[in-house]
C-alpha cells in the first residue's frame, strides 16, 4: 500500500468533497469531516476558517480549471469545428475525471452565501460567454447554421454535463469514445449545410 502524501490541507478537501457530494453541503458537519481526513476537529480551523470556505475553495478551483481550458482552445490555432471538438472533450473530461466536484457545483450553488456566490456565478458566467464566442465565430463564418447563441451553449453544457451521471470508467465505452459521439453528434447538429436552407425556404412558400 503506497503512502499518503497528500498534505492536511488535500485530506480535508478530499474529505469535503466525498461527505459533501454523498450528503449535501448542509447535512455534513465539520467534525465528519475531520474523521474522514483523519484528524482532530478543532484542526481544520488551521486550514479552513469555516465549512463555507472549503466549498468554496472545491468550487472556485474547479470552475477556473474548467475556464482555463477553454481559454487555452478558443486561443489555438484551427478550424471552428476542432476547437469545437476541444471544447466538447475538455468538459466531458473534466466532468468525468472530477465527477463528485462537479456534481457539488451543479447542487450546491444555492449553499453560498453573498460575494462567494456572485463569484462562483462570474466564473459559470463566463464559461457560458467563452463557449458562446466560439460558436458565434463558426455562426459568422458561415460554417455552424445560425441559431440562438445562448440557447445553443445551454444545450451543449447541459448535454455534456449529464455524462457524469451515467458515464462508468469501467463501463462499456471509454471516455474518448463518449467524447467522439457526442462530438459527432453536436458537430453535426450544428454544420451549416446549404441544402438545409434551401429546404426551409423551399418549405415556406409550399
Amino acid at each position: 500500500m503506497l503512502p499518503d502524501t497528500r498534505s492536511v490541507r488535500e485530506k480535508i478537501r478530499d474529505a469535503a468533497v466525498h461527505l459533501f457530494a454523498e450528503t449535501g453541503y448542509h447535512a455534513a458537519p465539520l467534525r465528519d469531516i475531520a474523521s474522514i481526513a483523519g484528524i482532530p476537529a478543532a484542526s481544520i480551523y488551521y486550514h479552513y476558517p469555516n465549512k463555507q470556505a472549503l466549498l468554496v475553495e472545491i468550487m472556485d478551483t474547479h470552475m477556473r480549471r474548467l475556464n482555463l481550458n477553454l481559454e487555452r482552445i478558443l486561443l489555438q490555432p484551427g478550424s471552428v469545428q476542432e476547437r469545437l471538438y476541444e471544447a466538447i472533450a475538455s468538459h466531458i473530461r473534466l466532468h468525468t475525471t472530477y465527477k463528485a466536484e462537479f456534481f457539488i457545483i451543479d447542487t450546491e450553488i444555492r449553499a453560498l452565501e453573498g460575494e462567494q456566490r456572485e463569484g462562483i456565478l462570474a466564473l459559470r458566467d463566463q464559461y457560458e460567454r467563452l463557449l458562446q464566442r466560439l460558436l458565434q465565430e463558426g455562426m459568422d463564418a458561415g460554417v455552424l447554421r445560425l441559431s440562438d447563441v445562448k440557447v445553443t451553449s445551454y444545450a451543449m453544457i447541459a448535454m455534456c454535463t449529464e455524462v457524469a451521471s451515467w458515464f462508468r470508467p469501467h463501463g462499456r465505452l471509454t471516455v474518448q469514445q463518449v467524447i467522439d459521439i457526442y462530438s459527432q453528434i453536436i458537430t453535426e447538429g450544428l454544420l451549416f449545410k446549404p441544402e438545409s436552407a434551401e429546404t426551409t425556404a423551399e418549405s415556406a412558400h409550399t
